[in-house]
């Protein structure tokens, strides 16, 4: 009887484990089932909620907390909150902290208003899909100053390989980002960022014409000030799309950088998609940002820092990434650093100094021109601008415009990098190369000193008087013949004072004025190399170092010499840090794009910054989250191994009993 007892509870208790089994259920594209909402706290780890003593979160579920207290319409003005530990959110889908939904007539308006100290710590499994309830997508989705609140904002914290899902679906509009779908605040006031590092992506849904923004930070942002920001982030946008902001007034922005890519309509940057003002007398500034994002756009206004700068300041800003536009109907609007500056109905446009553009633009339009540095110029000062015309052939600076209000210079690769290596990265790195006379045999130099950075060569130590490579050059003495006269020297015609970039996977070549039927072989730094590492032809003589071989040099000026049977000829090329080497050590190489909208710009009209908290429009769409087949199986299979496990027992007991 006893043994009776003992397996029938054996059997129960399977029972009983199964009905208490909880499996995360995911959705098709892994968006799970459930929601942090239900899973909340019902109370902080300590504090009392001030500056001194603020509420301690621990896990997800006191974070939680947060967002379902505001979402029950507590809006913790000033309060302050502080992470305690690493949070892992990946068990639930996460409801952002603070609601704003826009509809055509009506807004769902509940927004945290409170501080939330990041302590160092890293939220991962940042799931957010709002593509059914449509709020503002990020983990927080509306943050703003109530009243009198002094103490609003975010630092000191990190998101890590976020997924946000978001749609305009039935919205007037809707915003999405990793850090806060919308940002905002009455004048007088601001909100507040520092240190943060965001990355992930942002998949967004677009239906009909209604706005659908979006930013690796802020999808909007109204008097923010932001210091000391990263973001590496690929983003399927719409309208007014950013790698960092995507609709942008009055904000400050210092000492902020994003990688990544960006693909939308119109208004598409690398930085920022739309930067006006909240009020007249405040623009949105930059300063000292950086952008190495891809930006390609299926429609108008498009560049590689900014899609649209109705007005703004940019100072020593920088971007790096390539822009591409298919627009083939009408304007593209598309620059390397901005698609248009400025707006007739805007006085004062925007003002850009030390700002420049190091990518490559491609346009598809075979009737309007791209621009180096912008594509359309309305009104805009700019003072000691470049782009790279090396990697821009034949595109003057800008698209469209007065071609005297657009003085931005059109500079090589190497002069563009040394603009930003002084102006943006911190200065010159310097390395002396010393004087060498030049022989019969080979050439020369002078005592020059060169960037290990950027490349660029200077004739003093100081780094204030740039030279050009083939500066540095002293030709080879001639030499005479055995008759006692003087015969041509061999010499290098084409290519003296090259660069290459480490890990960019080009080549370097150079001609010499030598019989290719004398040819023999070449040396770099005095050494012959394997033929392996080279291409040779006829035309005198030219001669291609592979870049699998340019990879293994080091950084800094090498010399390279071309050898014939009678004698030879030599130059000095430059290797160049790689992107990844240099200070902007947020560079990272990531990499779909709908259908151009065939919609004629006029008809477009570009979205208007609010002048207050009212005026304010978001939401998310999408049918409601699929179960994924392979995690029913995974519960399917649990029920089926313990139901086995109880009727083994069961059959065990039997046998047991038949013997006895």
């Amino acid at each position: 009887m006893k043994e009776k007892i003992k397996y029938a509870g054996a059997m129960l208790i399977c029972f009983i484990a199964v009905l208490f089994i909880r499996m995360p259920v995911m959705a098709d594209d892994g968006v799970p089932a459930t929601a942090w909402r239900d899973y909340a706290a019902a109370d902080f780890a300590g504090g009392s909620g001030t500056e001194t003593d603020p509420y301690r979160i621990t896990d997800g579920a006191q974070l939680a907390k947060i967002a379902k207290d505001v979402e029950n319409g507590t809006v913790y003005k000033d309060a302050y909150f502080r992470l305690e530990n690493d949070i892992d959110l990946s068990a639930h889908r996460w409801n952002p902290i603070g609601v704003y939904k826009c509809y055509a007539d009506t807004t769902d308006n509940r927004m945290f208003s409170g501080f939330l100290d990041g302590n160092g710590k890293t939220i991962t499994g940042l799931i957010v899909d709002e593509r059914t309830e449509k709020n503002r997508a990020g983990l927080f989705g509306k943050i703003t100053c109530i009243g009198t609140a002094t103490n609003v904002g975010v630092k000191d914290l990190n998101i890590v390989d976020a997924r946000i899902y978001a749609t305009n679906e039935g919205m007037k509009s809707s915003s999405s980002a990793i850090l806060a779908g919308m940002v905002m605040t009455n004048p007088g006031d601001t909100v507040r960022f520092d240190d943060i590092s965001v990355s992930g992506t942002i998949v967004n849904t677009r239906v009909g014409d209604n706005s659908m923004i979006s930013g690796g930070l802020f999808g909007e942002a109204y008097r923010v000030t932001a210091d000391n920001c990263r973001a590496d982030v690929m983003i399927e946008g719409g309208d007014n799309t950013g790698g960092f902001v995507g609709l942008d007034g009055s904000s400050t922005y210092r000492n902020c950088k994003v990688t990544g890519k960006v693909t939308g309509l119109w208004s598409i940057g690398g930085f920022v998609g739309y930067a006006g003002e909240a009020e007249s007398t405040t623009m949105s500034t930059f300063d000292n940002c950086i952008a190495k994002v891809a930006v390609i756009a299926s429609n108008w206004r498009a560049g590689g820092f900014a899609g649209y700068m109705e007005k703004g300041k940019s100072s020593s800003c920088a971007a790096l990434g390539d822009v591409t536009s298919s627009v083939t109907g009408f304007d593209p609007i598309v620059g390397g650093f901005a698609g248009e500056i400025g707006n007739t109905g805007v006085t004062g446009g925007a003002i850009l100094e030390k700002c420049y553009a190091a990518g490559k633009v491609t346009a598809a339009s075979p009737d309007y021109k791209a621009g180096g540095f912008v594509g359309t110029h309305t009104e805009g000062t700019y003072t000691d601008c470049s782009f790279d015309s090396e990697k821009n052939p034949g595109l003057a600076a800008y698209g469209e415009g007065d071609e005297a209000a657009v003085p931005v210079v059109a500079g090589t690769t190497i002069e563009v990098s040394g603009n930003l290596c002084k102006n943006i990265y911190g200065g010159h790195t310097l390395s002396k190369v010393d004087a060498k006379e030049a022989t019969q045999t080979t050439d020369g130099n002078i005592e020059y000193w060169i960037c290990t950075k950027c490349g660029s060569y200077f004739s003093d130590a100081g780094g204030t008087t740039a030279i050009k490579a083939a500066d540095v050059v002293i030709p080879k003495k001639a030499a005479e013949t055995t008759e006692g006269e003087i015969k041509t020297p061999y010499a290098i015609t084409e290519g003296t004072g090259s660069s290459y970039a480490l890990q960019s996977g080009n080549s370097l070549t150079v001609r010499g004025n030598g019989d290719f039927s004398k040819f023999t072989g070449i040396k770099v730094d005095g050494v012959q190399i394997g033929a392996e590492h080279y291409e040779a032809k006829s035309g005198s003589t030219i001669v291609t170092l592979k870049s699998s071989y340019l990879d293994t040099l080091t950084a800094g000026t090498h010399s390279l010499e071309i050898l014939w049977t009678d004698g030879s000829a030599s130059t000095a090329f430059a290797i160049q840090q790689s992107e990844s080497q240099k200070p902007d050590d947020d560079v990272k190489e990531l990499n779909t794009n709908q259908n151009p909208a065939n919609q004629n710009p006029a008809n477009q009209n570009p979205q208007s910054v609010p002048q207050n908290n009212t005026e304010q429009t978001d939401s998310i769409k999408n049918e409601s989250p699929k179960t994924g087949e392979d995690d029913n199986l995974l519960v399917l299979a649990a029920w089926l191994f313990l139901l086995g496990s109880g009727f083994a027992g069961v059959t065990y007991y039997r046998k047991r009993k038949h013997l006895y």
